[in-house]
């Protein structure tokens, strides 16, 4: 009987082993399956259900002049973001927690003690009873929307509910208990917080709810543009502050100070309203280059002309997290692109050397003259292919103080955010006359050989206590003027008669050519927007306004930059280009991506014989210019100069001073330049030194002795000598009663 129970439990023992060594080799069998035969497939499985992506920014495209001097870069700059990833397991899975708040709480106080600011919208007072702050209609709107209030809502209950549905303040339910820890609501321990720090964390949790942040939208900006000590202490406080990470970033940096400031624009953040209806549906078919809320967009100038171009291509990156929620691998899925480098066809050099001719011109005018100007402008085109040189508008600002100094720029003497150059209007005054010239003998009206007597007085239109008159002070006596000597001397009766007999459409024609009361092609938009010639349809208009018309006075509004293109077109001899800022787009390394092709716009029929006797003319007037601002020895250096003056006149006491000219090297079209002086007078002595600047910067293996201290330095002093020319034109205002011509003009 002992015998058989012990076989009988050594047949169970072996049975019991035999199943262990069956289960062990299974077991086994299944391990290796996963672990190598399948192993590759439950890792890719694992990973495919905790997969994120994640944007990664991309650098705005650089500005540089033509010779690659950088005008506008990115310096590295720090932000400060809650990334919902890298936060406490716990606070990850509900952002109404205890836990997100105190972490906002111990970030804001950090941040009160470095004296660093941080991002708050939240359009609402700080301290309570709460109420809407003023001017945040676009604002109030979203955080109602957000926080899904009706339209009528206080800011009392969208405060009430950001406390409430964050878990900011503690609340008692019905069975008086905490409405967030479920525990009794007297004897709880959940964080409550004071007045002032509950507004405090109401912004940043309303800003991360206008931000969606979330799992799906994983990085919200708590503050940019941080300082270095700043990002030191938070790395040091890692471990403290979990979800709290610094990112280094790109921050637009204007490398010149106020050179070229009317031209370069900047960037701001989206405006409140703008996303929804400007921005958001952009570039639909690129979603890396799709806006955001808190995108920053060019404003103004080249920066938002060239948006498309200078915009980056975001890149993205794949995170990885195993079921605990940790970060197991982080890979780039596709890397971010740079924005275009915009090379424009600005030349650095000449511009920051005119700028302080310009400016010590201005300068030495108010100081001898009883006039006080405060504002001009100065534009220089390549000849060649109507590229902008340069382009001035004074008084200048700086850019690098612009956004911080905005209040006090926009309020200075002068209007310095007013783009002179390019869109300022002024009437043209005689600068008018080489249109009308051409015009009459491309017409047929004159010939080389015409001649009009003026003795000072110009009956045509005569009134008993008025006569359009000429003030010219080379002929005073009277003399027979061709259309040469007439450009010379700036004879108004001369232009009177031409005006008179053409009309003013057959003239206007001829100015459109020219360029004048229409678009030049310039990039910036709204340039030329509202630039005009004088019409006959115009109000009150008279056949007397004909010969004010001539003479660049009446209605016409034109700005300088269509003078210069006027003079361009001259010195291409009836071919208009389009004045254009852009040179090329380059890659980030150099490389062209794509150049710009110079385009001619309109070429006005001109004679070799019409051309000579206008240009004779002109040329005659700048040869006359005395010391120490005589055009005569650039000779030397392959120059011959074509200018023509005028005196716009403002109102019956006032008067506005200009010139244009254009400048052959070697019997080649090289510059032109238009200059406007407002209640100035005798600008034709800038012209010299115009000339010499740009001989500088366009070939500067002429000046090897020259440091570029000496390059920024105006080579002369204004002299105080006439010119010989006077500063008078007419008004061009007309008398609605008689239909007669109220006021004279010469220059």
């Amino acid at each position: 009987m002992i015998i058989s129970e012990a076989k009988t439990h050594r047949a169970r023992t072996a049975v019991l082993i035999g199943l262990c060594v069956v289960m062990c080799i299974a077991a086994s069998i299944r391990v290796f399956e996963y672990q190598i035969v399948d192993g590759a497939g439950y890792l890719k499985q694992a990973k495919s259900g905790t997969t994120t992506e994640i944007e990664v920014s991309a650098a705005r495209g650089k500005i540089v002049d033509r010779n690659g001097v950088v005008l506008v870069d990115n310096a590295a700059s720090y932000n400060v973001a809650f990334d919902f990833l890298a936060m406490e397991k716990e606070s990850r899975l509900t952002l109404d927690d205890e836990a997100t708040n105190k972490l906002i709480y111990t970030l804001i106080r950090l941040f009160e003690d470095l004296s660093e600011t941080w991002e708050d919208k939240l359009p609402v007072s700080a301290d309570a009873p709460y109420e809407f702050l003023p001017d945040s209609d676009t604002e109030i709107a979203r955080l109602k929307s957000k926080v899904g209030v009706n339209e009528y809502a206080t800011a009392q209950n969208c405060m009430e509910w950001l406390f409430r549905e964050t878990g900011i303040k503690k609340y008692r339910d019905e069975q008086g208990n905490c409405t967030h820890c479920g525990e009794p609501y007297d004897s709880c321990t959940y964080q409550d917080y004071s007045e002032e720090y509950a507004r405090k964390i109401a912004g940043v949790r309303y800003m991360m709810l206008s931000a969606d942040f979330s799992a799906y939208n994983t990085r919200y900006t708590f503050a940019k543009d941080v300082s270095a000590s700043t990002v030191a202490l938070l790395r040091e406080l890692s471990d403290e502050l979990p979800g709290v990470t610094v990112t280094e970033t790109s921050e637009r940096v204007y490398l010149n100070g106020d050179v070229a400031s009317n031209l370069l624009g900047n960037v701001t953040k989206i405006y409140d309203g703008e996303y929804e209806t400007k921005y958001k549906d952009l570039f639909a078919d690129n979603p890396g280059k799709q806006y955001k809320m808190d995108d920053v967009v060019g404003r103004g100038g080249i920066e938002s002309a060239f948006e498309e171009q200078l915009r980056g291509t975001r890149g993205t990156m794949t995170v990885t997290q195993n079921a605990q929620g940790d970060i197991i691998e982080v890979q780039e899925s596709s890397a971010p692109v740079a924005g275009q480098t915009v090379q424009l066809t600005l030349d650095y050099y000449l511009q920051k050397d005119l700028q302080t001719i310009f400016a010590n011109y201005i300068d030495w005018y108010n100081s001898t003259s009883e006039e006080h100007s405060t504002n001009g402008a100065m534009v220089v085109l390549d000849a060649k292919t109507g590229g902008v040189l340069s382009s001035i508008s004074y008084p200048y600002y700086d850019m690098e103080t612009y956004l911080t100094d905005y209040k006090a720029v926009e309020s200075a003497e002068g209007s310095p955010l007013n783009n002179l150059a390019l869109s300022g209007l002024f009437r043209p005054g005689s600068t008018f006359k080489p249109i009308v010239a051409t015009a009459g003998l491309e017409e047929g009206y004159i010939t080389p050989d015409t001649t009009v007597y003026c003795n000072g007085d110009y009956y045509t239109y005569y009134a008993p206590d008025w006569t359009p008159n000429c003030v010219g002070t080379r002929h005073k006596g009277g003399a027979n003027l061709d259309a040469s000597t007439a450009l010379f001397d700036s004879c108004n009766t001369f232009f009177y008669d031409l005006g008179r007999r053409m009309g003013v459409d057959l003239f206007n024609k001829y100015a459109e050519g020219f360029g004048l009361g229409v678009e030049t092609g310039i990039e910036i938009s709204n340039a030329e927007a509202s630039s005009r010639l004088s019409h006959k349809e115009d109000p009150n208009w008279q056949e007397g306004n004909n010969i004010q018309a001539a003479i660049g006075q009446m209605n016409t509004q034109v700005t300088p930059l269509q003078m210069a293109v006027e003079a361009m077109t001259l010195a291409n001899h009836g071919k208009r280009y389009a004045a254009h800022l852009l040179g090329a787009f380059l890659d980030e390394s150099g490389n062209v991506i794509e150049e710009h092709t110079p385009s001619v716009l309109s070429e006005i029929p001109m004679s070799e014989s019409t051309y000579n006797e206008v240009s004779d003319g002109m040329n005659r007037l700048a040869e006359s210019f005395p010391a120490p601002y005589q055009i005569t020895d650039l000779e030397a250096l392959g120059y011959k100069v074509y200018a023509k003056t005028g005196t716009p006149q403002v109102t019956s006491t006032r008067t506005h001073h200009c010139f244009i000219a254009y400048v052959e090297r070697y019997g080649e079209p090289e510059f032109a330049v238009s200059v406007l002086v407002y209640d100035g007078s005798t600008t034709q002595r800038l012209l010299r030194d115009i000339i010499l600047a740009y001989d500088r910067a366009t070939y500067p293996e002429n000046y090897p002795e020259q440091s570029e201290e000496q390059t920024e330095e105006s080579t002369s002093e204004p002299s105080a000598e006439s010119s010989g020319e006077s500063s008078a034109e007419s008004s061009a205002d007309s008398s609605a009663q008689t239909g007669e011509v109220t006021e004279n003009a010469q220059d």
